[in-house]
């Protein structure tokens, strides 16, 4: 490996599961925020912004419009309240969170390799993805949770990617090839939206043809076996130079 690679590590579905917790999250800050509860909505691969916006136009029209008026400060309150919920629910998390096959070796294997940076890039605000990665037994350790991008950015999910990139590249002063490791669709588009090289892994929603069907450069049905996700990470470090994609 020559060059700098940043692996980018969705969370929810990839390296853990939360149970139930996580929506019952956004729902009691829908409720405190707009006085409703949520419409139904299908949340994978979507970022804790989007699902704000989701929750807000699935509503009956009078009141997504009156919410609407609200502009930025509707969702910006969204957020302020989903990181709010999470606090205190580190021991509910605990009974109820599993971390996926394969996880904490193959972060370990990655976290050996010197010119590699471990991040998250997850849908969830700070707060959800620290706890859940606290009670997973994976924080405190080599993810570098300041360099990591968060579910508060408006926009797609490729925003996400961009901007990991941009921290990751304005750190080391110049190139750093990106693998994205995620578990939806949403993942793997985000991951080719912004140059990356997109790891599907069948452990959440998604099955590994679905995966597969979405362009996934990569795909395994969990990560049992580390050195697999070792080598491509590897072989990406040796062209730094890749498209940047667009957003």
């Amino acid at each position: 490996m020559t060059g700098r690679v940043g692996v980018c590590w969705d969370i929810d579905g990839t390296l853990l599961r939360g149970g139930r917790v996580g929506g019952e999250v956004l729902r009691r800050a829908f409720l405190a925020v707009t006085g409703h509860e949520p419409p139904p909505v299908a949340m994978g691969g979507m970022t804790d912004h989007l699902v704000a916006e989701a929750f807000r136009d699935g509503l009956p029209p009078e009141h997504a419009a009156e919410l609407v008026r609200r502009g930025d400060a509707y969702t910006r309150a969204m957020v302020a309240a989903i990181g709010r919920e999470w606090h205190g629910r580190g021991p509910e998390l605990v009974d109820v969170l599993t971390v996926l096959p394969g996880v904490p070796e193959a972060v370990g294997r990655l976290a050996a390799e010197p010119r590699v940076d471990q991040i998250v890039v997850t849908g969830n605000v700070r707060a959800g993805a620290e706890l859940k990665l606290t009670a997973a037994g994976l924080h405190p350790g080599p993810f570098d949770l300041d360099a990591g991008v968060y579910g508060d950015l408006p926009g797609p999910r490729s925003v996400l990617v961009h901007t990991a990139r941009h921290r990751l590249e304005r750190r080391h002063g110049g190139p750093v090839a990106l693998v994205v490791v995620g578990d939806t669709p949403r993942d793997v588009e985000a991951a080719h939206a912004a140059g990356a090289v997109a790891v599907g892994v069948a452990t959440g929603a998604a099955t590994a043809a679905e995966l597969s069907a979405a362009g996934a450069d990569h795909v395994a049905e969990d990560l049992s076996d580390p050195s697999a996700l070792v080598a491509l990470v590897a072989a990406a470090g040796e062209d730094p130079h890749h498209t940047r994609g667009s957003v």
